[in-house]
C-alpha cells in the first residue's frame, strides 16, 4: 500500500512538471501518449507501468526542469 501511495506522489509530480513546461492539460496527455525521442520512441505512458520505466521518465522530467530554457 505505501509504495502505491509513492507511485501515486511520483504520478501528480510529473504531472505538475509537465504542465509546468508544456502549459496545458491536452498537451501533457499528448505527452504521456506520444512516442518520445527521450526515450528511444517509446511512449512515455508504457514506460511509467514498469519500476525502470518510471525511474527513467520521471529521472528526464526532473532533469528537463533544471535545464536552461
Amino acid at each position: 500500500m505505501a509504495e502505491h501511495n509513492i507511485e501515486d506522489k511520483m504520478l501528480y509530480n510529473a504531472n505538475q512538471i509537465l504542465k509546468a513546461l508544456l502549459g496545458s492539460d491536452e498537451q501533457v496527455n499528448l505527452w504521456w501518449n506520444s512516442n518520445n525521442k527521450a526515450f528511444d520512441m517509446e511512449i512515455p505512458a508504457d514506460l511509467w507501468h514498469t519500476n525502470k520505466g518510471r525511474t527513467k521518465v520521471y529521472n528526464y522530467l526532473l532533469d528537463q526542469m533544471e535545464a536552461p530554457h
